[in-house]
This record gives C-alpha cells, structure tokens and sequence, in this order.
C-alpha cells in the first residue's frame, strides 16, 4: 500500500531541503492531478499556511541594552545644553562591557571629558608636564588656551599599521562614536586615496573621479598621477651627499623628522625604492629639495655638476608629484605633512610667498584634522609619538607667523586655538620609538635650542598683541605692559637657553643674535605703537633720543650679517625669509624727517646694504610692503640730495664686520631701555603714514 502523502508542498518533494521551494498549484479535485499522475492517495491540505521555522539564534539582550542607552543619551543631550562628555575609564568600562569584540586596527584614543572635573586634569596634566620640563606652568603653553579648550572635547583615531590618524572633535559624533563600535569602524573602513608604491607605473585612468585622486592634480599639474617618479631619484652617492647637505643646513635650523629615521628612509631610497611607501617617497624629495634650495651656485656646480636653477627645479617638480601622489589633500599621515612643511620652508623664497602664505593655511588645516593643535599627551600617544607631533605644530605656527607677516595679514593660527605643549630640550639622539617615558631633559644647548627659542619669542609676540586688547585704550598702561612682557623675555631666553650659547660656535652665535634681534624688534614695536597711537604724549618718553634710531639700525646690521658672513651664510636660506621692514621703515622716516643727525651716516649705510641685497637676482622682494618702502626709500634719498646740495656729503660707516671677517661679534651693543626720548615729530608723521597704506592692526602697529 502506498503511503498517504500530501498533496501540497511536501507531496511533491520526497525529502526536506532549507531553501525555499516553490508553489505546486493543486487543481482541486478529488483526487487531484498531480497526485493521480504520480500515482499516490490525495489528501487536501488543511487551510493557512505552513507554520515557519523558529530561528535557532537567541535574542541579543545585550543589543536591546545598548539601543536602550543609546536612546537616554541622546534624550539627555537634546534636552540639556551641557554636553555629557565621558572620561577615559567610564568610555572604557563601557567599550569593554559593550563590545567584547574589539579586534579592530584603530584605536580610539578618547580625551577626558568630564566637564566637570576637566580643569583639574588639564590643571594636572600641564603641571606634570612642565615639571618634566622644568618650567613654571602654563609656560609651555598658550595664555588662553585653557580658557577656549577647557571645554572642548575629541578623540584621535589612529590606524598604527598604515600610519593614518583623524582627529574628531564634533560633540554627539565623539560621544556616541566612543560607545558604539560599528561608527568607529566607519574610519577603518575608508581606504587610503593612494596606496603604496607598486612595481608598475602609475597611469591615469577615466574611472577615477574628481574627488579621489584628481582632486590633487589642480594643485601640482596634470603629470602628478600619470608618470612614476623612479627617474627623479639621485644616484646613491649624490642621495648621501644631499643627505649631508640637510644634516648641516636645514636640521639645525628644522628638525621636524627624526634624524635617525630619515638616515634609516634615504637608505631605503638607495638601496630598495620600491620599498617605499608613497608618504615616505614625499618625504624623500621633500629633504632632497632642501638640501639643494640650501646651498649656493658655485656649491651645486662643485657637488653635483649641475647647474642649481635645474637641480632646484628638477627636485621641486619631483616633490610636488610625490606629494599629490601620496594623496596630499586628504592626507591622514603625518610624514605626509611633514613632507609638506619642509617643502614649504625651503620654498620660502620670496617671490613665493603668496604661494607659501595660501598653502600654509590648508597645512593648518590637515594639523587640526590629525589633531597635532591638542597635546598627545590627552590620547596616552607614546612619548616618541607625542614629541614629534609637538615638533611638526609649532613649526606649522611659525611658518604659519612668517608667512602672515610678510603677506601682511593676521596669521591663521591664533592663541588659545591650541594646548600642545613644547618640544622638549633635547637631541634627537634621546629619543627613540620603543621609549616609554618621556627622557629628562638637558640643561644646556641642544638640537631643539633654536626651535625653543624661536617658539618662545613667537608666544611673548601673540601675549603683547594680546595686550592692546585689555587696556582699553589706556596706552600708557600697555605701554607699560608691554615693556614687562619683554622684560620677561629677555630673563627666560637669558636664564634657560642664552647662558649656555658660546658665541664662537656659529650655531650657538646665530641663537644668540635671532634672540637679541628678536627682543630688540618686540621692543621697538612696542614704541612704535605708543608712538602711532591717538593723542600721544611726548612726555611719556623722557630720555635719550637717539635710542630708537640706534636700535634699529643695529637690527638691520646683523640681520644682515646673519646672511652673508661665511660663517653663517649656510643658513640664509631662512633668514632671507624675514624681512625686518618695520626697522627698515623707521630708519628711513628719521633720515628724512633729521637727514644731518649724528646718526645719518650710519643710517644711510645700513639701510642701502639692505636694500641692496633685497634687489639682488634670486633674492627680489615684491609685495605691497616692498612697493611702499621703495617709496619712502626715494624720498630719503631726494631729501639726501637736496642736503648734499647745501652740506658736506655724508660718511657711511656700515658697523658690522665685513664678510671676509671670520670673527662673530659678540652680542648687540645697546641694551633695551625701558624709556626714550620722542623722535622728531616729522619723522613719527612720516613712519605714520607708512603704517597708515598697510593694514597692519595685528602686528601692534596701530
């Protein structure tokens, strides 16, 4: 006897299979066709449908759990204007509990955030920090950085095994980002715009869209995608001798990269290029342009066999593709934009620096995106990491600075934007990746002496900006401040980095004198701005005259000397690139409004060399500024004439020593008083309408 079967689903098909079957129609009668032609007894099926199988995975209470909070804190936020903001152990007692499964490369670093209690831990974390540099705190870092970043939060996320890092500082994303893994897999999910090197020459292709990888080419041109840059390296010998040339002519001055680690790439770059990465192949042009921008005709010609102009222009199109190659523009590494901050350095040139002025600012912008403005210390970032990101901000403010000033507008970079702190007093020998603590730092010159006191005179520059803004019109108040701040200086730069410099060391001579300089230019814009202020009193400024005059004349001598001596002229590539034009402009204004003062002789020397080598080939500045002192220049000089006309011709006596002279002097011969006699008030009517053609509010002229 047959078996009674079903005439449905289970009546056509002998055995059961997981995969959806399809509808038999049944024709509904008695017996019904398909069971009469396999020859089986009909059974009708009862109505409704088939009972569907219960899935054998338990509910996931813990999901319900976490949506559940998720819901209350975002009822909480929108409810509240204060951000809740999770410390450090509660993000991650809750990371732990939530998301046992945590395999994932990036690493999410999460500031504390407990408003809380957040003074205090930032309180903590600059006294720990300046104990371990033996400063006072608050010294290393921004007046009012506390005051704008107290309350600000964000998390570095950071991918240690292709060296990508993104700083996230939106209040809901951090928050709910810290809490919920699948949002911090989204960043581990965006694939890098340019990956490494390949064996095969790169072409470019009709599928890529503007807003991948040619979204670098308006930058750099369209050869940037289309060609490898194999051809562009230098024989070994010649990588080596570059090598040696940034050694001695660009790290003293920029150490932004580890030197240790640079000698480790170049040798890589020798012996296996095709080793490296696309970051790592910027970086390597980047240094090998340097080098070359660096040294004189006469040294390409003896080093190389090449003419300079060519080497120069051959290298800089080399790092400029290497650049939009590695992706430059949406660039989450940090050796990318180390790369791109020595090239703009070095590319400093003066007919470059509206160029150097634009790119800066998107440099500026890839620092906030990688998060180098907070100190790494607020992420439990490695002491080797947390120094070298230290190192690239505050080269990006003072380049940031340099560029603005020449450009005549207010730097991008403002105080209280950022908490990083300090480099640290040390070589780059001290450091090394594996360090876990930070190393005690020296007393004494090192590698980082010229940097911190580059950084230093930058800060005590923003605090007397600062200051025009607190007295409220009360000039004889900051000019009194403002003396003070100076003062302060000076005692820093003296007692924790000048005592230690022996002026016959060129380096240490060179330190010495951008310091004076330095304080002798905040001194005099200090004065100058007392002296262009609305109802000036004479009688604020009661001693000696001449004063004035004589301090920046003496700032434009050893500009100067910095520059051409043979001891130093290694090294002119970054003093060419700061144009001391408010001495210049006030020399100038007192030669014409006193053409026979007893100074005028030396007035005229100084300010002719100077202007002389601003004419030079190679060397030209442009600019409104420039415009505006030629102006003023040919005034002085026909005033000079009609004198000359009437008078014994003047005797120039130029003071520094001239170029075949290998002794450094010393130091600047006149001390910073804290009070001098009023100028002429033709000549302050004079450097007025100067100041009065350029908008120059931020640098406390006005």
């Amino acid at each position: 006897m047959l078996p009674e079967v079903d005439c449905g689903l289970d009546s056509l098909v002998g055995f059961s299979t997981p995969s959806p079957e399809p509808k038999v129609k049944c024709s509904k009668v008695r017996p019904c066709d398909n069971c009469v032609r396999l020859g089986v007894e009909c059974t009708f099926p009862p109505p409704g449908r088939k009972p569907r199988k219960i899935s054998k995975k338990p509910k996931n209470a813990d999901l319900f759990s976490r949506l559940s909070f998720l819901e209350r804190q975002v009822q909480d936020l929108s409810a509240s204007n204060v951000v809740f903001i999770p410390s450090k152990s509660h993000l991650k007692g809750l990371v732990d509990q939530q998301s046992p499964d945590r395999n994932h490369n990036f690493q999410s670093s999460p500031a504390e955030h407990h408003p809380s209690d957040l003074e205090r831990r930032s309180a903590q974390t600059v006294q720990t920090q300046n104990e371990a540099h033996n400063e006072e705190p608050g010294a290393a870092s921004s007046p009012s950085a506390t005051n704008t970043l107290t309350h600000q939060f964000g998390q570095l996320f950071m991918d240690r095994n292709s060296g990508q890092s993104q700083y996230v500082s939106n209040d809901v994303l951090t928050d709910l980002g810290s809490q919920i893994k699948e949002l911090r897999g989204l960043f581990e999910s965006v694939p890098s715009p340019n990956p490494s090197l390949s064996s095969t020459e790169d072409h470019l292709s009709p599928t890529l869209t503007p807003s991948s990888d040619n979204s670098n080419l308006f930058l750099f041109g369209y050869y940037a995608q289309a060609h490898s840059l194999r051809s562009y390296h230098p024989t070994p010998t010649d990588a080596y001798v570059l090598l040696d040339i940034f050694a001695q002519n660009i790290a003293p001055l920029i150490l932004i990269v580890h030197k240790p680690i640079l000698r480790s790439l170049i040798h890589t770059a020798c012996t296996a290029p095709e080793q490296l990465d696309r970051g790592s192949e910027a970086l390597t042009f980047a240094v090998y342009f340097a080098a070359v921008s660096s040294i004189t005709r006469e040294q390409c010609l003896t080093y190389f066999s090449t003419d300079h102009d060519i080497l120069v222009q051959r290298y800089r199109f080399a790092v400029e593709q290497a650049l939009s190659r590695a992706g430059f523009i949406n660039t989450k590494k940090l050796i990318v934009v180390q790369a791109a901050v020595l090239f703009l350095t070095c590319a400093c040139h003066p007919k470059d620096g509206r160029f150097v002025w634009t790119m800066i600012g998107l440099i500026t912008r890839l620092g906030l995106g990688l998060g180098l403005h907070r100190d790494g210390g607020h992420f439990g970032l490695s002491p080797f990491e947390t120094e070298m990101r230290r190192r690239l901000w505050w080269y990006i403010y003072l380049l940031d600075v340099q560029a603005s000033e020449y450009q005549a507008t207010s730097p991008q970079i403002r105080e209280g934007d950022y908490d990083t702190q300090l480099p640290s007093n040390l070589n780059d020998s001290d450091w090394s990746l594996d360090l876990e603590n930070p190393p005690q730092e020296r007393t004494g010159f090192t590698d980082m002496t010229l940097t911190l006191v580059r950084c230093r005179i930058l800060m005590a520059h923003c605090k007397l900006m600062q200051m025009k803004n607190s007295t409220e019109g009360d000039h004889a108040l900051l000019f009194k401040n403002r003396n003070g701040a100076i003062d302060e200086l000076r005692t820093t730069l003296d007692l924790q980095y000048l005592q230690y410099c022996d002026v016959q060391i060129p380096i240490h001579w060179v330190v010495a004198t951008i310091a004076r300089v330095a304080v002798s230019r905040l001194w005099l814009v200090s004065h100058f701005s007392l002296l262009n202020s609305p109802g000036f009193d004479p009688n604020l400024l009661p001693d000696q005259c001449d004063i004035l005059v004589r301090t920046a004349i003496e700032v434009l001598e050893f500009v100067y000397l910095l520059e051409t001596h043979p001891k130093t002229k290694q090294w002119t590539w970054l003093f060419q690139g700061h144009a001391q034009w408010q001495s210049f402009a006030f020399v100038l204004s007192e030669l014409c409004a006193r053409p026979t003062s007893p100074l005028s002789g030396r007035a005229w020397a100084a300010v002719m060399k100077v202007f002389e080598r601003w004419k030079q080939p190679g060397y030209e500045k442009e600019g409104l500024i420039m415009r505006i002192l030629e102006r003023l220049m040919n005034r002085a000089a026909s005033i000079r004439d009609q004198v000359r006309a009437l008078t014994v011709p003047l005797v120039l006596e130029f003071n520094p020593p001239s170029s075949s002279n290998v002794d450094l002097p010393a130091n600047l011969e006149t001390e910073y008083p804290t009070s001098v006699a009023p100028p002429n008030t033709n000549g302050l009517d004079i450097f007025r309408d100067v100041l009065s053609n350029v908008d120059l509010y931020q640098w406390g002229l006005k």
